[in-house]
């Protein structure tokens, strides 16, 4: 009996984490086209390192069941903060293929001493803007930030 504990707590916790994890928006299965534009909120120029990684969440019910997110595509970012890519893409159960996906972005090395950051707010075929953080590793879509995005769009 310990054992099954042990083994259900070991799985609960490596499965889920004690953080955060990135839950991503609903989409229709098939194909899609993301594009947008990011950009420091240190203020940096990005990074010609930078790249965008498209993956397919699951539900934190089925992330055992299915072993988990899955990656998509990753597509270069420019030096001017723009990407676009196209990716196909149906989310799984067991075997069965379902009509909707939730996406979210990775995006990697950026801005300066940001390794990596989420976006769980994406939306296909329409163009996106979004701030780095100087910290932490998800992109916050409050009120706050979205008049914070105002001063990196063109007047």
């Amino acid at each position: 009996m310990r054992f099954m504990f042990v083994v259900a707590a070991f799985l609960l916790f490596f499965g889920y984490g004690n953080s955060r994890v990135p839950h991503g928006m609903a989409h229709e299965g098939g194909c899609h086209k993301f594009s947008g534009k990011i950009f420091c909120e240190s203020g940096d120029a990005i990074l010609p390192t930078a790249t965008v990684g498209l993956w397919e969440a699951d539900d934190h019910d089925d992330k055992v069941l299915n072993g988990g997110d899955d990656f998509v595509v990753a597509a270069p970012i420019s030096r001017d903060g723009t990407f676009e890519f196209e990716a196909c893409e149906w989310d799984e159960f067991l075997g069965w293929k379902l009509e909707s996906v939730e996406f979210y972005l990775e995006f990697r090395n950026a801005c300066p001493n940001v390794d990596y950051t989420y976006a769980d707010f994406t939306l296909a075929d329409r163009f996106m803007h979004y701030i780095i953080p100087k910290e932490g590793h998800f992109i916050i879509h409050t009120a706050e930030f979205l008049d914070m995005i105002d001063e990196y769009l063109p007047k």
